[in-house]
C-alpha cells in the first residue's frame, strides 16, 4: 500500500480523545491491517506530521505510545519499523 492510499483525514480536535491518541489508534489499525507489510517501515516524521496536520511533537507522542505497546521499534537515523511478533 502506498502512502497516498492511506487515510489522509486529520484527527478530530474536539472529539474528547487527545490528538496523539487518535493518531496512535489510526497507525495501530494500519499496522494490524498490514498496511506497511511491503517494507515494514512507517513513513517518516515529517510525512506523518503533514498527513495528520500536527506538529512533530504531537506525532512523537503517538509514536512513543506505539513503541511502548511493542508495535514499532525506532532506529535512530533509520526510521520507524513495525515490530514483528
Amino acid at each position: 500500500m502506498t502512502f497516498g492510499q492511506l487515510i489522509t483525514s486529520s484527527p478530530g480536535r474536539r472529539s474528547g480523545v487527545s490528538v496523539w491518541r487518535q493518531i496512535a489508534d489510526t497507525l495501530t489499525t494500519e499496522i494490524r491491517d498490514r498496511a506497511y507489510a511491503d517494507t515494514g517501515r512507517l513513513p517518516g516524521e515529517i510525512e506523518l506530521s503533514a498527513r495528520f496536520a500536527v506538529n512533530r511533537h504531537t506525532l512523537r507522542q503517538a509514536v512513543a505510545a506505539l513503541q511502548s505497546e511493542g508495535l514499532v521499534r525506532i532506529e535512530p537515523g533509520r526510521g520507524m519499523f513495525v515490530q514483528h511478533e
